[in-house]
């Protein structure tokens, strides 16, 4: 794997290094001349205004969360209520460096030119809940976010979280394609004609991480192709049947394999992610289908 990966992450930073970098990149200012001012439109003042009180109220509701939380334990306690859920302790012992998952997972980022800012945020927030369920899994897989351009959208949206340098996370400028083998990657998208039917041993599986909204079919796929990558789909049609289109989320992809290396069946995971209101079921074998298809005809007869 390559080291680029690792001049943007580090643990228990005193400062975040991604912007110790960006700062000692950054070319002298010239005390000669002065940097002309951005004049902003009506539309972007407010728009500014309305994030600043955003992240003040962020931070205002997000430290009520946290006593409601506290209080909520304390209760528990004294109704003598055992913990079901870990420890913020024990999260943090849970390191994907200690894991047995046999696969890792990069996102693909390297596609913000084609999202709005709008789907930037959705694609960010689908980062946050990766990271979340991971976190919480006894067997994490070591998890690359790839691509981010150097004070793109994407990593601007990503400092709107405080402590997201310090996530068990690899955060990475460079794209996937320099910090992996080339035969231990496989492309994840819905165009491929390879079903995934197992993971991979020591594999690399990436997700494109773009919300479009479908606009973009078959981009990824396009792009495995290009660069001559392994591709694969994962088994939806052959598992389960959806009364909705099956595209995914980012988050929900990294979920279901998620579920499987922690041995779940195909099926088993997929029904486990997909969202009740895709109307997911569980697939019947043909045989079994026939044969309740016979006995209801015979039924019908007698």
């Amino acid at each position: 794997m390559s080291s680029e990966c690792l001049e943007v992450v580090q643990e228990d930073p005193e400062e975040p290094l991604a912007k110790k970098l960006l700062l000692e990149d950054a070319p002298k200012a010239d005390s000669s001349t002065e940097a002309p001012t951005e004049v902003l439109s009506k539309r972007q003042i407010k728009k500014q205004a309305k994030l600043e009180k955003w992240e003040v109220w962020k931070k205002i509701k997000r430290k009520q969360e946290r006593e409601k939380m506290k209080q909520r334990r304390q209760e528990a306690l004294q109704a003598g209520i055992e913990r079901t859920t870990p420890s913020r302790k024990e999260l943090k012992h849970n390191k994907t460096s200690k894991s047995s998952s046999i696969i890792s997972v990069a996102i693909d980022l390297d596609f913000e030119d084609l999202m709005i800012d709008k789907d930037v945020c959705k694609c960010v927030k689908q980062l946050l809940r990766i990271y979340t369920v991971n976190r919480r899994s006894q067997t994490p897989i070591p998890l690359y976010f790839t691509g981010i351009r150097k004070e793109g959208r994407v990593e601007k949206t990503l400092d709107r979280n405080d402590g997201y340098q310090n996530w068990d996370v690899k955060i990475c400028h460079a794209p996937f394609v320099d910090l992996f083998p080339k035969d231990k990657i496989i492309y994840l998208t819905s165009d491929s004609a390879n079903v995934l039917d197992s993971l991979e041993e020591n594999h690399v599986y990436i997700i494109g991480g773009l919300v479009d909204h479908n606009s973009q079919k078959g981009l990824c796929h396009r792009i495995a192709e290009e660069k001559g990558l392994k591709h694969a789909r994962l088994p939806l049609s052959e598992n389960v049947v959806m009364k909705t289109r099956t595209v995914l989320t980012i988050n929900h992809v990294f979920e279901i394999l998620l579920r499987v290396t922690e041995k779940s069946s195909w099926k088993d995971a997929i029904l486990s992610v997909i969202p009740m209101r895709k109307g997911a079921k569980a697939k019947v074998a043909q045989k079994c289908q026939e044969d309740s298809d016979h006995d209801q005809e015979a039924f019908a007869l007698s």
